[in-house]
């Protein structure tokens, strides 16, 4: 639609002209303190109210008993501060009447499920090394609450962190995803992919969960690079050198995941492999019952 001497008529300018024509102006005007009405004064106080209507400038209010209503109407000042803030230029409430009226009870809120009672004996395990008899009261004490929070997790089926074997809502858990992208975490883990032997001094330096973070990371790389071996060695018949690359790499995982010293290593270790790297390595010649 346009103006016949003009451009394009102006949308709001149409939309307000219908609205006067049909009288239907201020009645949305009105319903609008209605409907900003919880935004004005929040979540809790809106559950236990009800706009009802509105004459001129006064807004009328219905809450579930009288009492509420008196605390209600002692505050109401800062309620009209806020619901004019919202309102804007063009419309003002003045007053607000407080009443008795049907308010639907809130809903009950959910009740959160109570925590398990503690692995005692584990948390006795956690502080066995405690001496002094104070600190070892308050250590237990500790220790317990963390047991009783690792058994709720347990019950609300959360897996263990592939890094720190807590159990967690998330894989990995939110801790150990900060520390998988730490720098520092990410060159240690490189040098135990030449050196698992590392990991010690890689502990001393980062701590245990930095140490966690570089092994993990090593163990995915690895993982990734013996799938690939292990695909090569299937499409080459067994080709000699990668099947010795792919050994080498099967010692560095193995040291990583058990924690092993590589003279330690035994054909039986081959068990803990990922299964690609395990088939072919167990389908090729026999290397004797020591290391793998």
């Amino acid at each position: 639609m346009t103006r016949r001497a003009g451009g394009p008529l102006d949308l709001s300018v149409l939309i307000g002209a219908t609205l006067g024509k049909s009288r239907l102006g201020s009645g949305v005007q009105r319903a609008r303190a209605l409907l900003l009405w919880p935004q004005a004064v929040g979540p809790e106080i809106a559950r236990l109210t009800r706009p009802r209507s509105q004459q001129g400038g006064t807004l009328y209010i219905e809450v579930r008993d009288s009492t509420a209503a008196h605390h209600l109407t002692m505050q109401r000042h800062h309620f009209l501060r806020r619901l004019n803030a919202l309102l804007g230029e063009g419309q003002h409430i003045s007053e607000l009447r407080f009443s008795v009226g049907s308010v639907a009870a809130p809903p009950d809120a959910p009740r959160a499920a109570p925590l398990p009672a503690p692995d005692r004996a584990r948390a006795r395990k956690l502080v066995q090394e405690v001496e002094d008899p104070e600190l070892r009261q308050a250590a237990l004490r500790a220790a317990e609450a963390v047991t009783r929070a690792r058994k709720w997790r347990e019950e609300q089926g959360w897996r263990p962190c592939p890094v720190c074997n807590e159990r967690a809502e998330e894989q990995p858990c939110r801790d150990c995803t900060l520390t998988l992208a730490d720098p520092n975490v990410r060159r240690a883990a490189r040098t135990l992919l030449r050196s698992p032997e590392a990991l010690e001094g890689v502990r001393e330096r980062l701590g245990e969960s930095g140490a966690n973070g570089a092994r993990h990371l090593a163990l995915e790389q690895l993982t990734e690079q013996m799938d690939l071996l292990a695909l090569e060695c299937a499409r080459s018949g067994g080709d000699e050198g990668y099947v010795t690359f792919l050994k080498a790499q099967a010692e560095v995982y193995l040291c990583l995941k058990l924690g092993l010293k590589r003279q330690g290593l035994r054909r039986a270790h081959r068990i803990e492999l990922p299964e690609r790297a395990r088939q072919v390595l167990s389908a090729g010649r026999g290397d004797g019952e020591g290391r793998g």
